[in-house]
């Protein structure tokens, strides 16, 4: 996919994150992923091939810590509006992915307008490449928080 020149954050887990860790009420664009139990990404067969970065999620927020917390309650089948939450919860994912083994990395971006930009570049390139939408995204290409 061509986040190449992209900066992500480092790689921190959804749940069990080090304490202290603060993402930021910042915009940007983040990306929910499934590590395997040796500590890597978990690689997903897609309909056009192989995602190597187990990307389960890609979403947009201006308010990234607020909207990764909206996914840890949703994911625990708690009351939250966040979409791939709400599939991860309700399709019982965490029979392939347990919750430990969630992670997220995060780009910050200047303002919304660019968040947005970001997260439809990255779906149509995951899409165009895999010729799918990552596992939690039902809702990838409509404008959300």
């Amino acid at each position: 996919m061509k986040d190449e020149g992209l900066s992500w954050s480092q790689t921190y887990p959804v749940f069990g994150t080090p304490k202290g860790l603060s993402v930021g009420r910042k915009p940007g664009v983040y990306r929910v992923r499934a590590f395997g139990e040796e500590g890597l990404p978990m690689p997903i067969s897609r309909l056009g091939g192989v995602d190597p970065l187990g990307i389960l999620h890609i979403g947009k927020s201006v308010d990234l810590e607020r909207r990764l917390n909206d996914f840890r309650r949703a994911a625990r089948g708690r009351r939250s509006s966040h979409k791939a939450g709400v599939e991860f919860a309700k399709w019982r994912f965490e029979r392939v992915v347990p919750i430990s083994r969630l992670y997220f990395d995060y780009v910050e971006t200047p303002d919304e307008a660019e968040a947005l930009k970001l997260e439809s570049v990255l779906q149509n390139d995951y899409r165009f490449l895999l010729l799918d939408r990552p596992p939690l995204d039902s809702t990838s290409g409509r404008n959300k928080d």
